[in-house]
């Protein structure tokens, strides 16, 4: 079975219409065909090809992974699936991106959308395997899970699998759905560290080896930890405890209070702490933490950098999360050189914003 000119969308849920939204705005005759599962959509578009590579440029903040749907194979759920499957992605125009030397990788995703479906006789990782091994061996393609150039792309549902190629950068992500995992550890304080983790690799931001960071909201201490391991010495601002395992560390500081009376006493201060880096996970309303972000700039060293998580309200009648967004982010445009915003897969009803470079003051 043939699809063209389908592609499929992936977004936290509560985002979904933000999601279309914005890309509406790069292509205004987008149609959602089916919502398959909360958070992954199949729609329709003039030229599927044409609205990634928008896309892509575009620095969008719901949108978290595009895949075109160029074949949809009917599945039956048995041991026959794979070289269906296999045979029809052969068969893609776009298969010959797939040829010598190029670094390619199967990204595919289970959904269930029938309650009533039994277990499948195949994994996706058998699948990724068995694909990327034979398209490997017929082309002499090399296949590269961490950094592919291009992706063939598997979104298996109960009976049908939506399949197609193309450059990674039109993914937006290069992880299957933008869903990027990271190992716990031992050490690890708290989750909150993976949103610092895939905020830098997004971003593509590079911890500075040394210098002076302010974490605000630090509590309990998982970016306090992470800034400490990369070399960094930090001023940790938060009324609540820190983890215990942070006190074997030397260059920390923890300010017991709240960012207005930190920021309220370095003010006074002639000469107050300057930081390399900035970082907020504070626990309040995003616009709040954008104009307290402003305030602590001015301790901003001129090449330093912030980045931000902004907590958004759940949408009701009454409240719309975007017009949040919209408002904390222009409160920050107004004093930095916006870096990007998007809602990673590690964050939930928020938003991560990286900026730099404060204007100057005007007089």
């Amino acid at each position: 079975m043939s699809s063209q000119n389908t592609l499929l969308i992936t977004t936290q849920p509560e985002f979904t219409q933000a999601a279309i939204d914005e890309l509406r705005i790069l292509e205004k005759q987008i149609e959602v065909l089916e919502e398959l599962v909360p958070g992954i959509l199949h729609c329709s578009v003039p030229d599927s090809a044409v609205l990634m590579r928008r896309a892509s440029q575009a620095q969008l903040i719901f949108v978290r992974h595009l895949a075109p749907v160029q074949d949809i194979v009917a599945l039956h759920n048995s041991e026959q699936d794979l070289g269906n499957i296999a045979t029809a992605i052969a068969e893609l125009p776009g298969f010959v991106r797939i040829e010598r030397g190029i670094h390619f990788a199967v990204q595919t995703r289970f959904i269930q959308t029938d309650k009533q479906q039994g277990k499948r006789p195949y994994s996706s990782g058998m699948l990724n395997r068995e694909l990327a091994m034979a398209f490997a061996e017929e082309t002499g393609a090399i296949e590269d899970i961490k950094k592919p150039e291009v992706v063939v792309s598997l979104l298996c549902a109960s009976h049908q699998c939506y399949v197609g190629i193309s450059n990674v950068e039109d993914n937006l992500s290069s992880w299957p759905g933008g869903a990027r995992h990271y190992a716990q550890t031992e050490e690890q304080i708290s989750r909150a560290e993976f949103k610092l983790l895939e905020a830098l690799e997004v971003f593509h931001i590079t911890l500075p080896e040394q210098g002076k960071a302010l974490d605000l909201g630090a509590a309990p201490g998982g970016w306090t930890r992470l800034l400490l391991n990369a070399g960094l010495d930090v001023v940790a601002v938060d009324p609540a405890n820190l983890d215990p395992r942070l006190r074997a560390y030397r260059g920390l500081e923890h300010y017991q209070g709240y960012t207005e009376r930190y920021l309220d006493a370095q003010a006074q201060l002639k000469h107050f702490t300057r930081f390399d880096l900035i970082v907020n996970d504070m626990k309040m309303d995003a616009r709040e933490a954008a104009r307290l972000l402003v305030r602590a700039s001015a301790q901003l060293r001129p090449e330093g950098f912030i980045i931000s998580v902004f907590k958004l309200p759940h949408a009701t009648e009454t409240i719309n999360p975007l017009k949040t967004v919209n408002e904390a982010l222009k409160t920050m445009r107004k004093h930095f050189n916006i870096v990007r915003a998007h809602q990673l897969f590690h964050n939930r009803q928020e938003i991560t914003v990286a900026a730099a470079q404060p204007l100057p003051t005007r007089r």
